[in-house]
C-alpha cells in the first residue's frame, strides 16, 4: 500500500513535468509502457519475474535516454530500480543513473525539451529514488519488528505452557506428599497405638479369665474388654480409611510413568478415567504398570508407549500398548511365562479379575490387558 502511495504521487508530478510538450504517439507511448512496467513490478511474484521487472526497468531508462519523450516518466523506473537495489549490486544502477545525468544535460542543449521539463524531472528522478529507499527501509523495519513481535509471542506462548506445566507438577508434587502423609499416619496408628489396643485387649482377657471365681470383678474386666475392643475397632477403621485415601490411583500411575520416562526412551502417553478405586486395585495396578513398563524398555524397543486406565460401571481396566518389535511372546496359561508376566498374572487374580499379555492383532507392538471387578476389589480391602 506505502509503494501504490507513492507511485501514485510520483506519476502525478510526471504527469506535470509532461505538461507543455506535444502530444503525439511517442509521448503516449511513454505514459503507457512507464505505467505498465511498473503496474508490472508490484504484481511479479517469483525471482524470474521479479528480475524480468527489473530489466524492463532498465530498458525503459535506456530507451529515454535516446528518445526524448520517454524523460518525463523516467521517474516511476527510477523508483523501481532503487527498491530492489543493494550495496553489493548497487553499480548498475548508479551507471545508468550517470548516463540518465548526461542524456539530459545533452536533451537540454539540444533544446529537445523544455528547460522547465528537464529540471522538473531530474528533481523528480532524485525525489522518487530516495522516495523508493526511504519506502524498502521502512518495509524492512517492519519485516523486522513483525519478526520480533512473532518471536515474542512464541516465547509467551511457551513460558505459558511452562508455567501450567510447572504448576500442574507442583500441584502433582503437593498431592503426593499429602498422600505419602496420609500413609505415614496410617503406619504409625497401626504400628502403635493397634499394637497397644491390642495388647490392652488381650490382657484384660487374661485378667478377666484370673478372676472368673469374682464375678463382679470378671464382668467389670468384661466391659473394659468390650471397651477396647471399641476402640480397636475404630482405629482399623481409620487405618483403613486413610490407607485408601493415600492410595490415588492417578497420582500413583503418574509417579510410574515420570520414573520410567527418559530423554532416549519411548514417549508414554497416561490416561486415567477413574476417580476412586480401592487400595488393593491402585496397589495391584501399580505393580502390574510398573512390569509392563519394565519389559517394555528392555525387550520392546518401543517409539511410543499407551496407558489408559479406565473405570467401568462394574470392573476396572488397565492396558498398556506400545509399538515395538519383539518382545516377550509368552501370553497364556498354557505356555510357560517368565516371571514378570506370572507376578502380573497372580495379582490380578488374586482380585479375582482377568490377565492377558500378548503381541496385538494386526499391528506390530505388545498388549498387557487387566480387568478387576468391583465387588472382587471393594471385598478384599
Amino acid at each position: 500500500m506505502n509503494r501504490l502511495f507513492d507511485k501514485s504521487i510520483v506519476l502525478a508530478c510526471c504527469i506535470a513535468a509532461a505538461l507543455g510538450l506535444a502530444v503525439d504517439a511517442r509521448l503516449v507511448a511513454a505514459f503507457c509502457l512507464g505505467v505498465i512496467i511498473t503496474a508490472l513490478a508490484e504484481v511479479a511474484q517469483g525471482e524470474r519475474a521479479r528480475r524480468a521487472s527489473e530489466a524492463g526497468s532498465y530498458v525503459y531508462v535506456i530507451v529515454a535516454v535516446f528518445v526524448p519523450s520517454f524523460m518525463p516518466f523516467a521517474p516511476l523506473a527510477f523508483y523501481d530500480i532503487a527498491r530492489r537495489v543493494r550495496r553489493e549490486h548497487a553499480w548498475p544502477a548508479l551507471g545508468i543513473g550517470i548516463i540518465f545525468a548526461f542524456a539530459l544535460v545533452a536533451d537540454l542543449r539540444a533544446g529537445a525539451l523544455t528547460t522547465r521539463t528537464l529540471l522538473l524531472t531530474t528533481i523528480l528522478s532524485a525525489a522518487a529514488t530516495l522516495l523508493s529507499l526511504r519506502t524498502a527501509q521502512l518495509e524492512r523495519e517492519q519485516e523486522r519488528m513483525r519478526r520480533i513481535r512473532d518471536g515474542l509471542q512464541e516465547r509467551t506462548l511457551a513460558l505459558e505452557a511452562r508455567n501450567r506445566d510447572l504448576a500442574d507438577r507442583q500441584d502433582y508434587e503437593v498431592e503426593l506428599a499429602t498422600l505419602a502423609e496420609r500413609a505415614r499416619i496410617a503406619r504409625e496408628i497401626h504400628d502403635n497405638v493397634g499394637h497397644q489396643l491390642t495388647r490392652a485387649s488381650l490382657q484384660t482377657e487374661a485378667l478377666r479369665v484370673v478372676h472368673a471365681n469374682e464375678p463382679g470383678v470378671a464382668a467389670d474386666f468384661a466391659d473394659v474388654k468390650r471397651t477396647v475392643d471399641e476402640a480397636l475397632q475404630l482405629v482399623r477403621a481409620s487405618v483403613h480409611a486413610l490407607n485408601d485415601n493415600a492410595a490415588d490411583l492417578s497420582v500413583q500411575l503418574e509417579r510410574i510413568v515420570e520414573d520410567v520416562r527418559s530423554d532416549g526412551g519411548p514417549q508414554i502417553e497416561l490416561e486415567v478415567l477413574a476417580e476412586h478405586a480401592p487400595a488393593n486395585v491402585v496397589n495391584c495396578f501399580a505393580a502390574v504398570l510398573r512390569e509392563a513398563l519394565s519389559n517394555t524398555m528392555r525387550h520392546a524397543r518401543a517409539q511410543n508407549v499407551t496407558v489408559r486406565c479406565m473405570e467401568h460401571p462394574s470392573f476396572y481396566q488397565l492396558i498398556v500398548t506400545d509399538d515395538g518389535e519383539g518382545g516377550i511372546r509368552a501370553c497364556s496359561r498354557g505356555v510357560a511365562e517368565g516371571m514378570g508376566l506370572g507376578s502380573m498374572r497372580e495379582r490380578v487374580e488374586a482380585l479375582g479379575g482377568t490377565f492377558t499379555a500378548g503381541p496385538r492383532a494386526g499391528a506390530a507392538g505388545w498388549r498387557v490387558f487387566a480387568t478387576v471387578p468391583k465387588q472382587q476389589g471393594d471385598e478384599a480391602r
